[in-house]
């Protein structure tokens, strides 16, 4: 391919890939996110200016996007909960915190630490 970095752009169809399988919408609760938030061992973080998310309803559009579960959006504190699966195994958690400016902040935690690394990459490039 003359493109390597084709699979960074954000595509008209923007879910989130790893190893050939697109993220799912994984539909849990808040509590449910919470307990599980502890078993998983990876966890990648990113932050971010954006010019595209300014608040949480477009980060949580963001979430949706990508093909993540939109679990709860906390209005109070600008702070969004999502949840995935890809490949039917990986379980994906995201927690984003938007403030004032743009500046996003994430952490994603996944059974797996490289897809949940290539993810973070993934979320910093739809953010930009």
């Amino acid at each position: 391919s003359d493109t390597p970095l084709a699979a960074l752009e954000p595509a008209a169809d923007s879910k989130f890939e790893y190893n050939g399988n697109k993220m799912a919408p994984m539909p849990i609760t808040t509590a449910q996110f919470g307990q599980q938030w502890g078993t998983l061992a990876s966890t990648s973080p990113l932050s971010a200016t954006s010019s595209k998310v300014a608040t949480l309803d477009q980060y949580m559009s963001l979430c949706g996007s990508i093909g993540a579960h939109r679990v709860e959006a906390i209005t109070q504190t600008s702070e969004g909960i999502c949840a995935g699966i890809v490949g039917g195994t990986n379980v994906v958690l995201i927690h984003g915190k938007v403030s004032p400016g743009g500046k996003v902040d994430v952490t994603i935690k996944s059974s797996d630490a490289n897809m949940g690394g290539v993810l973070a990459m993934f979320m910093q490039n739809m953010l930009q």
